[in-house]
């Protein structure tokens, strides 16, 4: 029995981020820590400082990829974890709908594939059934919790998104014991069908004790 901590939207704020994983022997950062985040400041494009690579590396720490994350940029680091990944109990998907993405740029602050594709999102989705985890780990939530968090009609006003209603499938098909996800920057938990949710506002975290932590 292990005890890791899962950490919620970081959005550059790195100091914070190493204060959240010092002392801690495992940890998953669960989307938006801002990998590959650029922004435009006057005429110049300045990226995210100090990225956490070294923090990191100390320990056994890792993350999703949220909406304000490069995609490209997650699948060369060493401590992403690909979307769909099982491990020790514990099924991860990352990605989500950015509803800000008309005051961003693309290629520097938003990314066309910052979904996964329907496609893969289908096959996501047959795997999670197979596998029936006892808890997710998500950067967005299924469909109907949303509607929870933001109030039912203020919820449909925002465009559809895939990843939403993938997970939405994912929780009719199996109820896991604990969902964990952030993207909502809230910090608040819903208990639904017999499934714990909890949403981590920016760098709020909790401590779960799981089996068998290993690398994967």
């Amino acid at each position: 029995m292990t005890k890791i901590r899962f950490i919620g939207d970081v959005h550059g704020k790195f100091k914070g981020y190493r204060k959240r994983i010092r002392n801690v022997d495992y940890s998953v950062q669960i989307g938006d820590m801002g990998i590959g985040f650029k922004e435009r400041r006057g005429d110049e494009i300045v990226a995210l400082a100090n990225p956490p690579f070294d923090s990191m590396s100390k320990g056994k720490h890792w993350f999703i990829r949220g909406n304000h994350d490069n995609p490209e940029s997650c699948r060369r680091h060493p401590f992403w974890i690909p979307d769909g990944s099982y491990i020790d109990g514990v099924f991860y998907l990352g990605g989500a709908l950015s509803v800000d993405k008309h005051r961003r740029i693309e290629g520097l602050s938003w990314w066309a594939d910052e979904e996964c594709s329907i496609t893969e999102l289908y096959a996501l989705v047959d795997k999670y059934i197979e596998l029936r985890p006892k808890i997710v780990v998500t950067h967005d939530c299924p469909s109907s919790i949303a509607d929870m968090i933001m109030g039912h009609d203020k919820a449909k006003q925002q465009k559809p998104s895939v990843t939403r209603y993938a997970l939405e499938s994912m929780f009719h098909a199996h109820q896991p014991e604990l969902w964990v996800f952030g993207h909502w920057h809230k910090t608040l938990t819903i208990e639904e069908q017999g499934t714990t949710f909890v949403c981590l506002g920016e760098l709020s975290y909790m401590d779960v004790i799981i089996e068998d932590v290993h690398d994967d």
